[in-house]
């Protein structure tokens, strides 16, 4: 299952701004089912986000999330044959759009104007908006079923007994008949070798590189050191219209989205270093990062970071489990040194020491730091909103248990799922 994250990045008619937003607030009173963009009737989106973006030194612009099953360019073309008119409501305030008349011109319009990630992580590594969902109500249908059982005194009290009448349920249950085929494995075989054969390989030319390299690298890293020592960071926290205005749209459900757009630090080294810190953080989320964590943080269904603007910004997405106090505390606690690789390379982020040392260890400053540079989400939608990462994992490992042989140990363990 080919999952895609990308975004479509339109500068707005500096004129249309505040008409645009009152569009985008109109997707945003009922994502799922509104009259310009209705979300929820999508079979492929897992999330959306529309931000718009005024930042400092970067034109006025629209950002449109895409989390979706399959190729962006199949979903494009669902999108313009199913919302055209929403999307001419939207890129009418867009520089460029051509406007609706013909199609084919539209999707070429966003299509031409896809950002794609220099890094990104999917936490429901292989599972389609489809399967989530499919999986969810199993789990549900299984437990009701459960519960009755033990009500009336008819459930088997050994595991091995359970969950063979669980299976008898599920066989005779038409609505459940799809749960009796084996579950599709997460991530293929030649899916996994050739993600490690890739970072095998960037491994392996690395060694060679950094030998040949090596005065350069060491003078690199000299000059890296001083400019940590004299970069500016962030000094005292986001005003409070900044911090009503990212609240407001946050904790409604069980996900937040986070948004932000910074400035990359002035100069050759860090326009050198960025990319090739997101390259490999790349690589190694597509090993490491396929069992619903990143760096260990297990809150993440999609996230993702693309240099915009010519690289003189970086913007990172990301839709997450919990609050925004609760995945700032994720990251200080388990995935500060990839993470300050990162954004290390952008303005007045907490001081570091060669790109992973301190930096977002420093939790004070750098939850000031993020909120500073956190931009509004003026409208969001998932296809889930009431199922955490841990759910969407435990309800699959309930739809890969239900069938073949198991041994009474584990079976008593898989029970437990439920």
């Amino acid at each position: 299952m080919v999952q895609t994250i990308f975004t479509v990045i339109t500068r707005v008619k500096p004129p249309e701004f505040d008409a645009l937003h009152q569009v985008v607030a109109a997707i945003a009173a009922d994502p799922a089912a509104n009259a310009v963009l209705p979300f929820g009737g999508f079979d492929t989106l897992h999330f959306a986000s529309l931000v718009l973006v005024e930042a400092d030194k970067l034109p006025p612009a629209m950002v449109f999330e895409h989390n979706v099953d399959g190729s962006a360019d199949d979903w494009l073309r669902t999108l313009v044959a199913e919302a055209g008119d929403g999307l001419d409501a939207l890129y009418r305030h867009c520089v460029g759009y051509p406007g609706s008349a013909d199609r084919e011109k539209v999707r070429d319009y966003l299509a031409g104007h896809i950002v794609r990630p220099g890094a990104f992580h999917v936490g429901a590594t292989g599972r389609s908006l489809a399967r989530i969902r499919q999986e969810a109500d199993l789990r549900d249908a299984v437990e009701t079923y459960v519960d009755a059982q033990q009500e009336a005194g008819t459930l088997p009290a050994d595991g091995v007994g359970c969950r063979s009448a669980i299976q008898d349920f599920v066989r005779t249950t038409p609505a459940l008949a799809w749960a009796t085929a084996k579950a599709p494995p997460r991530q293929t075989r030649t899916e996994r070798w050739g993600h490690q054969a890739r970072l095998r390989g960037a491994q392996l030319a690395a060694v060679p590189l950094v030998i040949l390299l090596l005065p350069v690298l060491l003078l690199a890293l000299v000059v890296l050191r001083r400019k940590e020592k004299r970069d500016p960071v962030q000094e005292g926290s986001a005003g409070p219209e900044q911090i009503g205005a990212l609240s407001r749209t946050e904790d409604f459900v069980a996900q937040n989205h986070l948004a932000s757009v910074i400035a990359v630090k002035p100069g050759p080294l860090r326009g050198l270093i960025l990319p090739i810190v997101l390259y490999a953080l790349n690589l190694i989320a597509r090993v490491s990062g396929t069992k619903g964590k990143l760096a260990g943080i297990p809150s993440i269904h999609f996230a993702h970071w693309s240099r915009i603007n010519g690289g003189s910004h970086l913007m990172f997405l990301s839709n997450f489990n919990g609050s925004w106090e609760s995945y700032l505390g994720d990251f200080i606690e388990k995935g500060a040194p990839g993470l300050s690789a990162v954004w290390s390379n952008t303005v007045e982020f907490p001081r570091t020491e060669f790109l992973v040392r301190k930096g977002a260890t420093d939790g004070p400053r750098f939850r000031q730091w993020a909120r500073a540079h956190q931009c509004p989400t003026q409208a969001w939608y998932s296809a889930y909103p009431g199922l955490t990462m841990s759910i969407i994992d435990n309800n699959s490992a309930v739809r890969e248990g239900l069938f073949g042989s198991m041994t009474r140990e584990e079976a008593t363990t898989w029970l437990r799922r439920l």
